[in-house]
């Protein structure tokens, strides 16, 4: 690809640096063709690991227990509703790492619809992991 693929920090400890994104270019995300193994897709909580206060329709970076995602692995947001207070967008790390590579996944993102507080150990959601090999 020839291309510069820039990638978008979500890291909110850029605030206090007076910057309200960083934007970094990656190389290596071309298109890949996959062998998806539906055989071993395993459905994951995503579970804070810390509280959080929220106004109402406020977005907010959450760490969540740590959950690891296999190189080459396909991660689904579940939408059934999981929890009531709002909807977890997505889910990643600080250190962007191309998806051929093993990844922890430390924090998340939640829209609450409510003011409200996440707490320690609530569910903010459901993944579904799926593992894939590179054709």
């Amino acid at each position: 690809m020839t291309d510069k693929i820039y990638v978008i920090s979500c890291n909110q400890e850029l605030a206090s640096m007076g910057l309200d994104r960083m934007r970094t270019s990656v190389q290596g995300l071309d298109p890949a063709t996959l062998d998806i193994d539906w055989s071993n897709a395993r459905l994951v909580p995503i579970v804070a690991a810390e509280r959080v206060a929220f106004e109402e329709d406020e977005t907010k970076m959450v760490s969540i227990q740590p959950i690891d995602v296999p190189a080459n692995s396909i991660v689904l947001n579940s939408f059934y509703g999981s929890n009531g207070m709002g909807h977890l967008t997505c889910i990643g790390s600080t250190e962007m790492k191309p998806d051929y590579e093993k990844r922890t996944a430390t924090i998340g993102m939640f829209r609450s619809r409510v003011k409200a507080p996440v707490m320690q150990n609530d569910l903010l959601g459901m993944a579904l992991i799926v593992e894939a090999k590179r054709k």
